[in-house]
């Protein structure tokens, strides 16, 4: 009877584990904008600082907004 409480509380664990990776990845893949590009002087400094890899400035004719990745 015990192994069969160990065996389910390890499934119940691991699961949780398994749960919390997916959505970690999935939270991180999002980007962020942290303003625009005249008021943040180093776009990707600022990123990096936040914990992201990469930052550019982006907009559809003049690129005008800080968004990281």
């Amino acid at each position: 009877m015990n192994y069969k409480i160990g065996f389910m509380s390890f499934v119940v664990i691991i699961s949780i584990i398994f749960i919390f990776l997916l959505v970690s990845e999935k939270i991180e893949a999002q980007t962020e904008c942290v303003g625009p590009c005249g008021l943040v002087r180093d776009c990707t400094a600022a990123c990096i600082s936040k914990g992201y890899q990469i930052g550019q400035c982006v907009g559809w004719d003049d690129p005008d907004i800080c968004c990281c990745n």
